[in-house]
């Protein structure tokens, strides 16, 4: 044989053994989830919901949807879509739907690798609760009946639902509890009936014995002195015992942020003693933070943040905070000093010194200031605050015409304050950053005077009120108004335009730029005023994808008056608008579109305005 007949032979034995081993190779090679070909969710979409959130539903689930944005993955895999319908069906059964049926799911082609899940579901009636029986020591009828029958979780006509129920023994333990019996035992029964949808809760209650606080104990503070810990305690040896005090206790120890965890112990629980000992734990907290952070607003632009902070400075749990912040409106630096339990356990002083420079449309001033503030914590919920604020500013630049400028407004201008403060703070909101519920009430008072040994003489009044109703699944509604006004006193003539209301922007009127709704000079740059009024009405709504991302429709309203409150009615500018919330741990990050409905004659900028910043506007 030739050679050119061996290498055709040698050829054609070495196809035959690649197409014997391809069969063989191609099934054994895994696919991998990372494959072009990986079928990704674009959408989870839920047909016959209508008792239920389908935000709720879609967090229990492990099929997740990737929505619109690029660059992530969502593969869907059957056997975790199935483990995730039986989810449905047990979630639904816990909320108290028991005739709840899942009529079909369908994989739905969309584009290219990308599917809809669709789920229909069939609800069904839910289970109501027909009667709770209620016995305390054996009897069903005592003094305690009417307010442990209305702090439980669920009531006669209420929804029945797994959560609640298993509730009942906590809340009933706290109950008591908080009312000097530790140690009552609690027997609980329900009965069902799935034919007519009705339940039925049995709750029997064994008091035990009333209890006091026993002696406290503290572990792990060693560089905060005992009694820093011991005067925030809300109880003493020797009275009725109370749940509530302990937290209240542990919370207020959190707030002082000397420490990283906090622990309370009763002991004795198993013993026949009614008086029991209480442990407290303590883990302190670093002696010193460095924080740093940077941004960017429509408003500011690029904007940066340093703090240096130092707890229990000196001892006697007071902090020292340094902080220097900039962006293209605002430069400062300024010095805070914290002192708690200011002549009195329930007092507070913060202190704050420092230079600031502001960057503003129609002028720039230059602050050295040195305030005092104590606050008097009043309930969990109000405070009391009085202070003084002595400030040096100096006008460096007012861009004003010779027509609009008062006169207090002059360049290099210099201003000598000293004015007195008073506020009585009412917040009572579920998340101070992204609130969802609840409402808060902000009354300021600012008293300039001559007998202070201030140059200029005037009385500032502001009254702010914000309220937050829950809509359940459908979001948020949610209101803002502000009022202010401004009177000079004695010999002042004019007020300095750095003291002055203005109004527009991002957290006012949207549709206005930055302090420009009011008072403008033929140039277009803002004068100020003396009176303010301004309000604000949102509807804030979660969106189908992706879960951290919500919408936003808003009305706005309001304007700045020369005088006090003169022409209200005729002189308000309003605007709509809508935008995006994208939520993060720090608070949303926000974007808005403004439209003006009824723009000013002669307006010097366009009827519509676009916002991007962090955090809600209110």
């Amino acid at each position: 044989m030739n050679t050119g007949c061996r290498w055709r032979v040698a050829r054609f034995g070495l196809v035959i053994c690649l197409l014997t081993l391809a069969p063989a190779t191609l099934l054994a090679a895994p696919k991998t989830t990372d494959s072009p070909d990986q079928l990704q969710v674009v959408r989870v979409h839920f047909q016959g919901v209508h008792q239920l959130s389908t935000a709720e539903l879609k967090k229990i689930l492990k099929t997740k949807q990737k929505g619109f944005r690029p660059f992530t993955k969502a593969p869907l895999d059957e056997e975790v879509l199935n483990d995730d319908l039986k989810r449905i069906e047990e979630y639904y059964r816990s909320e108290g739907f028991y005739h709840m049926q899942l009529v079909s799911h369908a994989v739905v082609p969309v584009t290219g690798n990308q599917v809809r899940v669709d789920i229909v579901i069939e609800e069904g009636p839910p289970m109501l609760v027909n009667r709770v029986d209620i016995l305390v020591n054996e009897q069903s009828a005592s003094s305690w009946h009417s307010g442990l029958s209305s702090a439980l979780p669920l009531q006669p006509g209420k929804r029945f639902t797994s959560t609640a129920y298993k509730e009942f023994e906590t809340v009933a333990l706290r109950y008591f509890a908080d009312r000097a019996y530790p140690k009552a035992k609690v027997d609980l029964r329900a009965r069902l009936n799935k034919e007519n949808n009705q339940a039925e809760i049995f709750l029997e209650v064994t008091t035990g014995p009333v209890c006091t606080f026993g002696p406290i104990s503290l572990e792990g503070n060693r560089k905060v002195e005992d009694q820093v810990v011991l005067r925030e305690l809300t109880f003493h040896q020797g009275e009725p015992f109370n749940a509530s005090k302990i937290q209240e206790s542990q919370q207020r120890l959190f707030n002082l942020l000397l420490f990283q965890f906090v622990d309370f112990t009763v002991e004795g629980m198993d013993s026949d003693s009614t008086e029991l000992p209480i442990h407290i734990l303590v883990k302190e907290a670093k002696k010193q933070t460095v924080r740093a952070g940077v941004g960017y607003g429509t408003e500011d632009k690029y904007r940066g943040r340093v703090e240096w902070e130092i707890r229990n400075f000196l001892g006697d749990g007071r902090r020292l905070q340094f902080n220097a912040r900039a962006s293209d409106l605002t430069q400062i630096f300024e010095g805070v000093f914290q002192q708690p339990h200011f002549l009195g356990p329930e007092n507070s002083l913060v202190s704050r010194v420092g230079v600031s420079h502001n960057d503003l449309p129609a002028y720039e001033n230059r602050d050295f200031f040195f305030t005092n503030m104590v606050e008097r914590r009043l309930t969990p919920y109000l405070a009391a605050q009085f202070g003084h604020n002595l400030e040096a500013n100096r006008l460096l630049n007012v861009d004003l015409d010779l027509v609009a400028r008062e006169r207090a407004d002059k360049d290099n201008e210099e201003f000598y304050i000293s004015s007195l403060l008073a506020g009585l703070p009412l917040i009572k909101v579920d998340d101070l950053l992204n609130p969802k519920s609840g409402f808060q009430i902000i009354p300021n008072i600012e008293w300039a005077s001559g007998i202070l040994g201030s140059q200029v003489d005037f009385m500032k009044l502001t009254l702010e009120g914000r309220g937050y109703v829950p809509a359940g699944s459908y979001g948020v509604f949610a209101a803002r108004l502000l009022g202010g006004t401004i009177y000079n006193l004695e010999d002042t003539q004019s007020i300095p335009i750095f003291k002055r209301f203005f109004c527009g922007g991002a957290n006012s009127v949207r549709g206005y730029p930055y302090q420009k709704l009011g008072p403008l000079d033929v140039n277009g740059n803002p004068i100020g005023g003396y009176s303010l009024l301004e309000g604000n009405l949102e509807y804030r709504f979660p969106l189908p994808w992706p879960e951290s991302m919500e919408g936003v429709a808003f009305f706005d309203f309001g304007n700045v008056f020369e005088n006090h409150f003169d022409q209200v009615s005729k002189g308000l500018r309003y605007t709509s608008g809508g935008g995006l919330r994208y939520l993060t741990p720090v608070g949303p990050v926000r974007f808005d579109f403004g439209y003006e409905l009824n723009p000013p004659k002669g307006d010097f900028f366009n009827p519509y305005q676009f916002y991007f910043s962090i955090g809600q506007a209110f």
